[in-house]
């Protein structure tokens, strides 16, 4: 529901020894994506914007046209500098510009 439990869970999965195979803005979330044994993809992802009327203008924005083009598919970012810009108290605004989007 939030960066901070996107955070959690992240750490959580990590001292398990689980890593996200992806991480991903796409512009309007964050996602990590885990691979599971089964060779299943499974995502844990956070909305980029308060509103869905402010995801919706982005979605209609030059941004979103550039960002998605293919093969695009949003920016790759360091899990480990988002736990770490969360812990020392990012906004959720910066937060979701991880990786440039």
């Amino acid at each position: 529901p939030n960066f901070r439990s996107l955070v959690e869970n992240y750490e959580r999965l990590k001292a398990d020894g689980i890593m996200p195979s992806l991480p991903v803005n796409h512009g309007f979330t964050t996602s990590l994506y885990y691979d599971d044994p089964d060779g299943n993809q499974i995502e844990l992802t956070v909305d980029n914007f308060g509103t869905k009327e402010q995801c919706s203008e982005w979605m209609r924005s030059e941004k979103m046209a550039v960002a998605m083009q293919p093969p695009n598919f949003g920016e790759l970012f360091d899990p480990e500098e988002l736990a770490r810009m969360f812990h020392a108290g990012a906004s959720d605004e910066e937060l979701s510009r991880i990786g440039g989007s």
